[in-house]
């Protein structure tokens, strides 16, 4: 019988992927450590258990920061073989040299890309990934080193959206050891990468080194995951309470947002907090937000008195009080917003926040800026409506029949 370390038993695998029941093809993420080995293994046995129709495709991506990294993709390949499962190595290449600083989060991002690219070309419904019970306690001490809030504090989602595909993470109830020892029954090895003990180089790898030491003091693994958890149930509330509030004080003006002053005002502060922050990602979206601190400092600023709040920036977007309501929108860089010239059909990005669409060849260049003068939008404030771009020039196709196709977006996802 399958105890608190003991191998994963058969009963408990409809349980443990129940989110993955309804799909029909399932990437499986596989470095050839023992969680993402064990995830491989214990789908199989589900899917032979249960006679079930769902095909697995296994992904392993080479981030070629070290010498071996080649080799154990494709000892995890051979093994995909060995189960009977095709298997792709994804390869993470920097023409510019590897990263030197932030290394593992750089690799983190790359292989989330690589994962939601091979996503997209095997048609996978979502790909599986290995995180237990230890990476959520981890995670939670990571960033609360960090001086995150709750958001940030709330346990790993057990389903996300990256890069516009779907992770679900099956594993995060189990501890690594029922992992091992469940790979130690099938008479199936593992590689550890060594980057896990470097506590000189990684801070996970440091937090990891003190679980005894906090374990002793009553901080074990399975305490810190449920404070995760309880942290989660909170976060959701805010979040819930926050796009409430959101519906009724947050105007999307394509590239510029507001939002009622008064009911930042009267808002719970971290209701409003995060309103604002969000406000922010429709000005300038991106995988991270603005730091905290600036935008406390706003919201302080705002409550002290709306009437004399000073104008700030944050993270690259500037938060305006003008008449009852916060305006948000784009900050300029020193040299003033960007001029992009466009010379041929395609998809064209004009200061990271707007794509410019042109689908019929241009018979000569035309430009894309920031709106001047007369070409501002007159439902903003001045200063908002010159964050927004305009296209000038833009001249009949080569045929010389039509003008071109230009189609100006703003960019939704980073």
């Amino acid at each position: 019988m399958a105890g608190p370390t003991g191998p994963v038993a058969d009963n408990e695998l409809d349980p443990l992927f129940t989110d993955l029941a309804e799909l029909g093809r399932i990437g499986v993420a596989v470095s050839g450590g023992p969680d993402s080995t064990a995830l491989l293994v214990l789908l199989g046995r589900w899917r032979t258990a249960r006679d079930r129709s769902q095909s697995l495709h296994v992904l392993t991506v080479d981030h070629g920061l070290r010498a071996g990294s080649r080799g154990d993709c494709e000892r995890v390949v051979r093994l995909a073989g060995s189960l009977g499962v095709p298997a792709s190595i994804l390869e993470w290449t920097h023409p510019g040299g590897p990263p030197t600083a932030d290394i593992q989060a750089a690799a983190r991002d790359a292989r989330y890309r690589l994962l939601a690219d091979a996503a997209r070309t095997h048609a996978l419904d979502a790909v599986a990934l290995a995180h237990t019970l230890e990476d959520k306690a981890e995670t939670l001490l990571m960033r609360l080193s960090r001086g995150s809030g709750l958001s940030g504090l709330a346990a790993m989602e057990r389903i996300r959206t990256a890069h516009g595909a779907r992770f679900i993470r099956p594993l995060m109830s189990l501890p690594k050891a029922r992992l091992k020892a469940t790979l130690t029954q099938a008479g199936i090895d593992w590689v550890e990468d060594p980057a896990n003990s470097a506590t000189d180089r990684f801070l996970r790898a440091k937090v990891r080194a003190l679980a005894p030491a906090l374990a002793e003091i009553g901080l074990t693994t399975e305490r810190l995951a449920a404070t995760a958890d309880r942290l989660a149930r909170a976060n959701d509330a805010v979040d819930r309470m926050t796009g409430d509030l959101a519906g009724r004080a947050l105007v999307d003006h394509g590239g510029v947002a507001s939002i009622d002053a008064g009911a930042l005002v009267d808002a719970p502060e971290e209701v409003a907090l995060r309103l604002i922050v969000a406000a922010h990602g429709r000005v300038r979206p991106g995988p991270y937000g603005p730091r905290t601190a600036g935008i406390e400092q706003a919201l302080a600023d705002l409550r002290a008195d709306p009437g004399t709040m000073p104008r700030r920036t944050a993270g690259g977007v500037v938060l305006d009080p003008v008449g009852d309501r916060l305006w948000l929108y784009a900050e300029a860089g020193r040299s003033g917003y960007p001029t992009l010239t466009v010379e041929c059909a395609g998809t064209h990005v004009w200061d990271g926040r707007f794509e410019i669409v042109v689908r019929d060849q241009p018979s000569h260049p035309f430009t894309v800026r920031a709106a001047e003068g007369n070409e501002r939008r007159t439902d903003l404030p001045r200063r908002a409506a010159g964050s927004l771009p305009v296209v000038v020039g833009a001249a009949p196709s080569s045929g010389g029949l039509s003008p071109p196709e230009v189609v100006l977006r703003q960019v939704t996802q980073v």
